[in-house]
């Protein structure tokens, strides 16, 4: 299966600098985003699925007092990941499922002032995490529908900045993240 999209969205009446008092706001500035997105999910067998996405996305500030034509902070322009998992049938090893993946997020924008009233753009390094799952359906013990599960997000715990606002406004990307799941069916 394969899906895609194209879009353009505007937000209006976006929070823009008060060009009376610079330190106050006024509604009244435009975002305009424009971009694609993809993904495609399949099984390349009856024990493997394969899912991959991407998303491109052009993001400009089109009316603003201070920012006009500047990328908006926090949005990168390229989102890509790439999931696969492999289901054991018939064997020993019968209702485990093992997944791994990559998410890719690109480079995106923060903004500091450089001067009174003048702003400029810095970048924002892209990162890539590794995810695993492990997942047991419970079927073959007469619980059909149900199963136990772990996830890991940022398998290698790598140590990222996810994102900044402003020059003193950064914030570190998650850490490792182990979830158990329990689900049960009657």
């Amino acid at each position: 299966m394969i899906t895609g999209a194209v879009y353009e969205l505007t937000k209006t009446n976006n929070l823009t600098g008060d060009p009376l008092f610079p330190a106050f706001s006024v509604m009244g500035g435009e975002i305009r985003s424009r971009g694609v997105e993809l993904e495609a999910k399949g099984a390349i067998n009856a024990n493997v699925n394969v899912t991959a996405a991407y998303s491109y996305t052009d993001a400009e500030y089109t009316e603003d007092t201070y920012l006009q034509g500047k990328k908006p902070v926090q949005v990168p322009k390229h989102n890509a990941s790439l999931w696969g998992d492999y289901t054991f049938h018939e064997t020993a090893l019968s209702g485990l499922t093992l997944g791994a993946g990559v998410r890719y997020v690109g480079e995106s924008q923060g903004i500091y002032r450089d001067g009174p009233n003048v702003n400029q753009n810095f970048d924002v390094a892209a990162y890539t995490l590794v995810d695993a799952a492990v997942k047991y359906d419970l079927g073959r013990f007469g619980l059909p529908g149900s199963s136990v599960g772990v996830n890991v997000n940022n398998l290698f715990d790598r140590t990222y900045v996810a994102s900044c606002y402003r020059d003193y406004a950064c914030y570190w990307g998650a850490e490792r993240q182990i979830v158990g799941t329990a689900t049960f069916r009657f």
